[in-house]
């Protein structure tokens, strides 16, 4: 409620009258519940007046300044809080406004926490992305991306960008996408490009759209359950990207799981080297085993070739 209350202050200082049903609208609330904050905020001393008529609204004195004595400690401790953990969901090195909150509250709290959300490499790439495209949602812009979409490529694509979210360890572009027509998630590791056009669009509410991100398989692809045993010397791998873990008496670790993708599966067992062991199902199995073999195949041609000490590889630059 403070949140909306705030607000309702910040919206009147910014617009010298607006009505009930024009709060309501922005703040997503009833009219009731906007007279019923205006009262809460004319008994804390804050000159909002409501005037009657066609060209009626509610006001606030031009020239009145918040103040700080409005809020109680505890309130001031909460909002620090909020800004303190805001600050750090972001990946912009611009402080200044949460400077200027700082002095406004006139207090000093710790910092509670602390979070870097780019990678370990790349984390100037990291921000220059996310500030570019933090940029074109705020200033409704479309832009360009080249994506890489699943099995289709590098694909270039003309997107609204609509709102930033983040999930199961990854940062995702919500935007409509013109080539398909719909309203789609773009993985920001995916983009290799980003191209902001001077064209603009009209914002649009989106909502809550997190529950929508799909998960890493559509659900009509069939699953087959595979039980996997995996090293004590990659535990560290395994409670991270797994469930359904059991240790054995061994230590060794056993886990069940359900696989929809099977090209991602090998890959996946591949990056395990010889620290993972598929029990079940056979068939699974062969087909790691035929991958194996036909990179073994691979390395022998090229020692068959010579190419041991040949640098010239034919790589292509794109």
């Amino acid at each position: 409620m403070i949140n909306r209350l705030f607000q309702i202050v910040y919206l009147l200082m910014e617009k010298p009258l607006m009505t009930a049903k024009e709060l309501a609208d922005i703040l997503e609330v009833s009219e009731r519940t906007i007279y019923r904050d205006i009262d809460k905020l004319t008994i804390a001393g804050i000159p909002i007046y409501t005037s009657q008529g066609k060209y009626g609204g509610i006001s606030i004195l031009p020239d009145y300044i918040l103040d700080r004595s409005v809020l109680t400690i505890e309130e001031k401790k909460k909002i620090m809080e909020s800004l303190n953990a805001l600050n750090e969901v972001s990946l912009s090195a611009d402080n200044d406004p949460l400077s200027k909150l700082r002095s406004f509250l006139g207090e000093q709290y710790p910092d509670w926490i602390e979070i870097e959300f780019s990678g370990w490499a790349n984390s100037e790439e990291d921000a220059a992305v996310f500030e570019q495209i933090k940029n074109a949602i705020l200033e409704h812009c479309y832009m360009e991306i080249i994506y890489s979409g699943n099995q289709e490529g590098l694909v270039e694509r003309k997107v609204k960008p609509l709102k930033l979210c983040f999930k199961d360890q990854a940062w995702y572009l919500y935007a409509y996408c013109c080539l398909r027509e719909d309203y789609r998630f773009f993985k920001l590791k995916r983009i290799s490009r980003i191209r902001v056009l001077d064209i603009p669009f009209e914002p649009e509410t989106v909502g809550k759209v997190l529950p929508k991100v799909p998960g890493k398989y559509p659900d009509h692809r069939e699953s087959i359950p595979v039980i996997l045993e995996i090293s004590h010397k990659m535990a560290f791998r395994a409670y991270e990207e797994l469930n359904n873990i059991v240790v054995t008496d061994s230590g060794r670790l056993l886990c069940n799981l359900e696989v929809t993708d099977m090209e991602w599966f090998i890959s996946y067992v591949l990056s395990y080297g010889s620290h993972i062991h598929i029990l079940e199902p056979l068939e699974v199995k062969e087909r790691v085993v035929q991958e194996i073999r036909r990179m073994e195949d691979l390395y022998r041609d090229d020692q068959e070739k010579g190419m041991e000490g040949n640098t010239d590889y034919g790589y292509k630059t794109f």
